[in-house]
C-alpha cells in the first residue's frame, strides 16, 4: 500500500460510483475519516471529475492506495 501524505483530502459523493470502478484515474484505497474510522473508497488521480458532488465533501486524515495485483 501506499500511504499519501501532505495533501489535501476530501471525501466527496459520487454521482454515479460505478463508472469510477472502470475509470483509468480510480483507484481502490482504504480512507481514514476525521473520526477515526476505516474505509474502503475510490481515490481518483484527476482532480477536475464531473462525477463528484462536492456539496457533501468533508475532511479525511489519511489514504491508503491499494496496489494492483497485477
Amino acid at each position: 500500500m501506499t500511504k499519501m501524505s501532505k495533501r489535501q483530502l476530501r471525501v466527496v459523493r459520487l454521482l454515479e460510483p460505478e463508472l469510477c470502478l472502470e475509470c483509468r484515474f480510480g483507484q481502490r484505497a482504504e480512507v481514514e475519516m476525521k473520526d477515526g474510522s476505516m474505509q474502503t473508497m475510490v481515490y481518483c488521480r484527476r482532480l477536475d471529475c464531473d462525477n463528484w458532488d462536492y456539496s457533501s465533501a468533508e475532511p479525511a486524515k489519511s489514504v491508503n492506495l491499494e496496489e494492483d495485483a497485477a
